[in-house]
């Protein structure tokens, strides 16, 4: 139970429940009473947050939460900074001005909502979602920021589409590579073959140049990965013929590009006139190289080493091994 009394002029209440201690004064003891009550009821249900720690809430927004979490931990350690930066810019627009004392699950579920009704994909807004998330926790467990519960934790998340789980056929394949011909940049058709004889990802073949390739060994390095570790790739014949068809720029890359924003550009139009949007995007070149290398009975240790998977639950989405390969191989063991 609280304990109320009078001092000099005014009440003041102290409250002692679940080894944590607290005091207010009031002018009036009805107030008293009703702040007693309600803080006890707090306390029962872990919500309670002392003033001080309140007071330290207001004075914080989302904005300096997400810059505190780019400049202290994306900066060193992110894979990716450009999308790193503009995810923060993208926060910072729709929920900087947000102090993290009026940041509730509400709030955050509003949010959600606002931009599927906008238009962003499930995927997307489950994105921004996991930002917020690990920005509060990040600056919460390292700056004393007294957040007690991490409102992202308490909303439904949007439900994403299956992904996509096919490879092209030949005549879609065909189809691909007629459209890359005729389409800006002048390398789309190279550049396509390239990513599904490499299995490289879009970013790795874009930042590829003239020094990284060992021409006598048939080699690559890949100097710059999503999983922050560097590997040496093979290269097939053909891979090696079309980079040295490819023409020399000034600073050595085989496909430059003014911005990965215009590179997506240009492919959105190359799946649109191929008629398959919606149904293969430039990742799943890396799919559709890995389902090929196993089919010709690489190793799983192979694939790893080529692709740069260091797991096997992660290759295994990304190798589509079709029922009729699966019946030929078990027809081979009875010959």
């Amino acid at each position: 139970m609280a304990t109320i009394r009078k001092h000099f002029k005014k009440w003041q209440v102290l409250v002692r429940k679940k080894n944590v201690a607290v005091t207010k004064s009031f002018w009036k003891k009805s107030d008293a009473s009703k702040w007693a009550y309600k803080t006890e009821a707090q306390i029962e249900t872990g919500v309670f947050r002392k003033v001080d720690q309140v007071e330290k809430l207001i004075d914080i927004n989302l904005e300096e939460v997400f810059n505190i979490y780019f400049d202290k931990y994306l900066k060193r350690n992110s894979r990716s900074l450009y999308k790193e930066k503009s995810m923060v810019r993208i926060m910072t627009s729709q929920l900087g001005g947000v102090y993290l004392n009026d940041l509730s699950s509400s709030r955050l579920a509003k949010f959600r909502d606002k931009m599927l009704e906008e238009g962003k994909s499930p995927s997307t807004v489950k994105k921004y979602l996991m930002f917020i998330s690990r920005a509060l926790n990040k600056v919460k467990a390292e700056h004393d920021i007294p957040i007690t519960n991490n409102p992202v934790s308490q909303i439904t998340l949007p439900q994403e589409p299956p992904p996509i789980d096919r490879v092209l056929t030949t005549e879609e394949w065909n189809r691909l590579l007629k459209v890359c011909a005729s389409k800006p940049p002048y390398f789309m058709k190279e550049i396509v073959i390239v990513a599904r004889e490499t299995l490289c990802r879009r970013g790795e073949l874009l930042r590829l140049k003239q020094k990284h390739i060992n021409w006598l060994q048939a080699t690559a390095t890949i100097s710059e990965t999503k999983t922050l570790v560097p590997r040496t790739i093979g290269l097939s014949p053909l891979c090696l013929q079309i980079l040295r068809s490819l023409p020399d720029t000034a600073d050595g890359r085989f496909f430059p590009v003014k911005s990965i924003a215009a590179f997506d550009s240009c492919w959105k139009k190359v799946l649109r006139d191929a008629d398959l949007k919606g149904v293969f995007t430039f990742h799943r070149l890396r799919h559709q190289g890995a389902t090929d290398l196993a089919h010709e009975n690489w190793s799983i240790a192979e694939l790893s080493a080529q692709g740069g998977w260091r797991s096997l639950a992660s290759l295994k989405r990304y190798t589509h091994i079709q029922a009729t390969h699966l019946a030929n191989k078990m027809k081979s063991r009875g010959n």
